[in-house]
């Protein structure tokens, strides 16, 4: 595709200093070619461009000095470059119509301008809207509503009650609305199922991961608030409430009943215990656990950072000592009193200062289990 800076700046707004040059795609600025654009959102990739071949770039105006090729200047280069490169590499559409092979129960309702591709499976009284876009070996099950332009992947699995809307992205193999890990045991601790009927409600805006599993809640919905962003092998549990333009890495596990706030970040690998509450703007950081629930926004971690085995060898050893340790920190403490009392009777100052230095060295150890 070939545009106008001028073109582009009257989509997406901004300041065109330089010549209106045509240019065909967007690359960043270690990778940028002639006939491209790229991109400058922070300055210390600045030099980059001693040999970067771009034809123009997007830039803050206080990182434009300098630069001898067209700009375009924006206060967000970062969220700009997105824009354009969505614009410049549109997500591959279906032809409009309904395959052959598919199946459509005659109780289901079906919007204008649907693409619905070979062997997608769709039951009774589903509403499909406007433009939304259905690719092979996809199953939605009964009374799923689904809202205008929506999109989702090849073999993604949608349970029965169902909300998706306006504007989602559902990626291959998710599955949304699988039954919650419910379950009883009876006398003899052999498990039995709890039906999972609360369903799941899925905002506007959102984008699910490839093989990331939703699960129905219990007797109310699992809820995923507008703006969400998922990543691939996500698993969310029965009940879980996922507020507004959070966004969620790989691998993270949120157990049942759990309520993550708004304009959160959960890195890879986080694990959340069931019923925590984490407020709006936390960032926590990748394979943290958080066990008890985060009241105050801040970035939060626990994970161990990686070192030579040798080095972790010794650290685990001291660790499974620290009992130990803790113990005779305290029968220290306890005699202290006892130990002061005899060198004062032998009335040797140095001996004393000695004595206290080695003690004073050893306080920071004497709490060293608390929470």
């Amino acid at each position: 595709m070939n545009i106008k800076l001028s073109e582009i700046v009257a989509k997406f707004g901004g300041e065109l200093v330089g010549e209106d040059l045509t240019i065909s795609s967007i690359a960043p600025t270690n990778l940028a070619q002639s006939g491209q654009i790229t991109f400058l959102s922070d300055n210390k990739f600045k030099k980059n461009l001693i040999n970067c071949q771009a034809d123009a770039i997007i830039i803050k105006a206080e990182d434009a000095d300098g630069i001898n090729i067209p700009k375009i200047i924006t206060h967000n280069p970062y969220f700009y470059f997105s824009q354009v490169s969505s614009f410049l590499n549109p997500r591959r559409k279906l032809k409009i119509g309904i395959a052959p092979s598919a199946y459509i129960d005659e109780s289901s309702c079906i919007g204008q301008n649907v693409a619905i591709a070979h062997h997608v499976a769709i039951g009774e009284n589903v509403k499909i809207g406007d433009n939304c876009q259905i690719f092979p070996n996809v199953v939605i099950g009964d009374n799923v509503i689904i809202g205008d332009n929506t999109t989702i992947y090849p073999t993604a699995v949608i349970y029965d009650n169902i909300q998706i809307g306006n504007g989602c992205v559902i990626h291959s193999g998710a599955a949304i609305g699988s039954d919650g890990f419910g379950n009883a045991k009876d006398d003899k601790m052999t498990y039995h199922r709890i039906p999972q009927i609360g369903g799941v409600i899925i905002g506007n805006n959102v984008e699910i991961g490839s093989n990331t599993t939703i699960d129905c809640g219990t007797f109310e919905a699992t809820i995923i608030e507008d703006g969400v962003r998922i990543d691939n092998l996500v698993q969310i549990a029965h009940n879980v409430k996922i507020g507004a333009h959070t966004g969620i890495a790989s691998q993270v596990g949120i157990a049942g009943n759990s309520k993550i706030g708004r304009y959160c970040m959960l890195a890879g690998n986080v694990g959340i215990a069931d019923h925590v509450e984490i407020c709006d703007h936390t960032v926590i950081s990748a394979s943290s656990n958080v066990a008890k629930n985060i009241t105050k926004p801040a970035l939060y971690a626990c994970g161990m950072t990686v070192m030579e085995y040798k080095d972790w060898a010794k650290t685990f050893v001291h660790l499974r000592n620290i009992d130990k340790l803790n113990q005779k920190v305290k029968e220290l403490y306890r005699t202290e009193d006892d130990l002061s009392n005899i060198l004062y009777n032998n009335e040797d100052n140095k001996l004393i200062d000695e004595y206290h230095e080695k003690i004073d060295k050893l306080r920071p150890y004497q709490d060293i289990r608390e929470d």
